[in-house]
């Protein structure tokens, strides 16, 4: 399976990961061949990718890291909740604790899984599917970094609560916002609204709104302000700013001790695939080739199926090349859909 933008969809190519709607009802399902309606709907939805099957090497699977019905679940938990934070200021986040306990057990019960799918996002519920995908990235990366049951459930709900002050206001105000509304709230743990209050400082003291730096930065906070960052790069809404994995990777690690801490940089990174599953890659023998498996401890050298030669003749049967064993051999540049359309 690979993503595709939705302006980039054909009729006759078949989805390979169930889309929904924003109720969480099955708009299309795994399998459904495109049609010039099917494709009008989507685009009327607001949808900006999805994710279909190839079409040379045949379907591909890929394990999500959370089921889609805990995270359709959670967002709607999270809308009712901040639905209510912009008329109230007692809120209860009870249902918002239950779900992140399921995330939490999703994650647990497949600890060696690395993150190669993005769900993908109408407008209309962007800033609920943002804040579960942080809160995802962000649990993962404290798993990595060893912390225990009890520090990874107030910070993934932390996580997730990040961007609550945006409800009231989506300026850099939104994290003096959110911390008001989290601070006092009897049921969440004061971390849970430094998260909110802290997520935008930066290592080098540049962030805001307290120009912390360093270590006096919560590390909950630290940790969900990566994840924040890559999560904007990796899904957003307009085409032309969405980065691939490997981009948003590199810029990443380009902030290591920057606006990042750098110990955080490198648990974050060991679990993003960096070309997942689908993607089309030339190799620097010239040939070009779709990336079938990922290896959990060595991301960076993937299994690629080979469908054209190293001057671009399209094979008649596809050998698969382990970059594992292969040392001579690496990803010289990603294909964009639009160059995989014209060599395949």
């Amino acid at each position: 399976m690979r993503a595709i933008d939705i302006k980039q969809l054909k009729e006759g190519m078949r989805i390979a990961k169930t889309i929904y709607d924003d109720a969480g009802r099955i708009l299309l399902n795994a399998g459904t061949v495109l049609t010039s309606l099917y494709i009008k709907k989507l685009d009327q939805f607001g949808i900006p990718f999805i994710y279909i099957e190839d079409e040379i090497v045949g379907p591909l699977q890929v394990e999500d890291v959370i089921h889609d019905t805990v995270r359709i679940q959670t967002v709607k938990a999270l809308r009712e909740v901040v639905d209510k934070a912009k008329i109230q200021s007692d809120i209860d986040f009870t249902v918002v604790s239950n779900m992140v306990n399921k995330i939490l057990d999703d994650l647990k019960s497949t600890p060696n899984l690395l993150v190669q799918l993005m769900d993908s996002r109408s407008a209309n519920m962007y800033l609920y599917n943002h804040s579960v995908g942080v809160c995802v990235l962000s649990v993962i990366t404290g798993m990595a970094l060893g912390l225990d049951e009890l520090k990874l459930k107030t910070l993934g709900m932390g996580a997730i609560l990040h961007d609550i002050g945006k409800t009231l206001s989506p300026g850099p105000e939104h994290t003096i916002h959110g911390f008001e509304i989290l601070r006092n709230n009897k049921i969440l743990n004061i971390m849970v609204g430094h998260v909110a209050y802290q997520h935008h400082e930066k290592y080098d003291g540049t962030g805001y709104p307290r120009q912390l730096k360093g270590e006096d930065i919560h590390l909950f906070a630290a940790i969900t302000g990566v994840s924040n960052f890559y999560d904007n790069l990796v899904t957003n809404l307009n085409p032309e700013k969405r980065l691939y994995p490997y981009q948003a990777i590199e810029l990443v690690v380009a902030e290591s001790g920057r606006s990042f801490h750098p110990e955080i940089v490198k648990a974050f990174s060991r679990n993003i695939a960096p070309y997942p599953v689908g993607t089309a890659v030339r190799l620097n023998n010239g040939a070009v080739g779709v990336v079938v498996s990922v290896p959990r401890n060595y991301p960076t050298r993937p299994v690629v199926k080979i469908v054209t030669n190293h001057v671009g003749m399209l094979l008649t049967t596809f050998p698969e090349v382990d970059l594992l064993q292969e040392r001579t051999l690496f990803i010289n540049e990603i294909l964009s859909e639009k160059e995989r359309q014209e060599i395949l």
